[in-house]
């Protein structure tokens, strides 16, 4: 609707009061110009204008309805935040059930390896505890076949003492010294004791004798041999000790 001018108005009820024919076309002029001046835009307010941006500003987001919040996958800026996370969640468990069912099984390998152990070194246990009790029962085997022979003899030695008494002596002279040999096979040596110095690890005095023909501590008689295994002492010599003779007053 176009707004005429007050003083188009003023100007109309004025020539109603007087009308003349020039007056008609005058006012026709008027009413032209004042239909001109309507039809031309009026300048904008610059001061309305500038105190306008906040109630333009309601109206526009009023026009635009509510705002609405953002969603999680529009704030992260990708669709799919949760879905990678509890992917990733669902593959660190994978693995880890991984790695426990690979563990229980080399726990499993290692209990059953310890198993065939312990029961290896069971029975090789037992074993050497069979071997040495054979050992320690049959030790004196090769021994007591050494000494059947010497027996042999001194049966066969009694055996012909009736029918010629002088040949035992023979016989058993030959026994004798095969069993010195049998033991001398075996490592075992008799102790030098008759006029050696008394040595009390190879030697035990019965007995102390007067002597002017040995020095003191000096061996004259030998009751008894001893022996010696691989070195060792077997049983000591006994043996009487000679000593000087006592002065008489």
């Amino acid at each position: 609707m176009v707004d005429i001018p007050i003083n188009f108005k003023e100007r109309q009820t004025a020539a109603s009061s007087d009308k003349r024919p020039e007056d008609g076309m005058k006012e026709a002029e008027l009413k032209k110009e004042n239909l001109e001046s309507a039809a031309e835009p009026k300048p904008a307010d610059p001061g309305a204008a500038a105190g306008k941006p906040e109630a333009a500003e309601a109206e526009t987001a009023a026009a635009a309805g509510p705002e609405k919040e953002p969603r999680p996958a529009d704030a992260e800026g990708s669709g799919s935040g949760p879905a990678e996370a509890d992917n990733t969640q669902e593959s660190e468990i994978e693995e880890l059930k991984k790695k426990i069912n690979e563990l229980e099984k080399k726990n499993q390998e290692m209990r059953e390896q310890v198993l065939r152990v312990r029961a290896e070194a069971d029975n090789f246990r037992k074993r050497m505890q069979k071997e040495k009790d054979d050992f320690a029962r049959f030790a004196r085997e090769g021994f007591i076949r050494e000494l059947l022979p010497v027996k042999d003899n001194l049966e066969r030695a009694l055996a012909h003492a009736e029918e010629d008494p002088g040949s035992i002596v023979d016989g058993v002279r030959l026994t004798l010294e095969q069993f010195d040999s049998i033991l001398k096979s075996m490592g075992v040596e008799p102790v030098e004791s008759l006029g050696q110095p008394f040595d009390p690890s190879l030697h035990e005095a019965m007995a102390q004798v007067e002597s002017d023909e040995c020095e003191p501590n000096t061996v004259v008689n030998e009751l008894q041999k001893g022996y010696t295994l691989h070195g060792r002492l077997l049983r000591p010599a006994m043996v009487a000790v000679a000593k000087a003779k006592s002065q008489e007053n």
